[in-house]
């Protein structure tokens, strides 16, 4: 199993991340849509793991979410990575770093590629993939308004990463709720 632990929205956090994304369309000059359903903002990549470890997975995440309290964020920014995903960036904070981080230690044993840790996270969710815009995303980013209404975490989720005929498939597995 190819998996990944995110945050998913809830369908108003879709519809505004939709919008953001419609809003690039008129300035791009090829790369890939990822779809509303796609959309989501991950927390650690596992990539391919036993799927007989998974009770033991769901274990430590479940431990991972007791640790940590509900806590606001919002889409603030947009960016265009050097890989050429076009992004919507979410606002971070301790609370938001120490959840990626605590989630990101209770997954290491499970992962099939030992991460570094040198690169600093950087909560965000994917728009477009190969993004190549008609000017410099620097002026594209003036046109393209992104939808900040805050909203509360409540939860994170464990998903499924496959490849279906049309492109890759999420697939969540469990959700795992935060503390009051």
């Amino acid at each position: 199993m190819r998996l990944f632990v995110g945050l998913d929205f809830a369908d108003r956090q879709k519809n505004n991340l939709e919008k953001t994304r419609l809003a690039f369309i008129p300035h791009l000059a090829g790369g890939r849509i990822i779809p509303t359903e796609n959309m989501h903002c991950t927390l650690f990549f596992m990539g391919e793991t036993d799927a007989a470890r998974l009770e033991e997975i769901c274990r430590a995440l479940t431990d991972a979410a007791r640790r940590h309290k509900k806590f606001m964020t919002g889409f603030w920014d947009t960016a265009h990575f050097r890989n050429g995903c076009a992004v919507v960036k979410l606002k971070t904070s301790k609370a938001f770093e120490s959840l990626q981080k605590d989630v990101a230690a209770a997954m290491a044993p499970f992962a099939a590629k030992q991460d570094s840790g040198d690169k600093k996270y950087l909560p965000h969710v994917t728009l477009l993939r190969d993004a190549e815009f008609v000017m410099p995303f620097r002026e594209v980013k003036k046109h393209v308004p992104v939808f900040n209404f805050p909203f509360e975490v409540t939860d994170f989720t464990l998903f499924e990463s496959r490849r279906g005929e049309s492109g890759m498939i999420y697939t969540p597995i469990t959700f795992f709720n935060l503390a009051q």
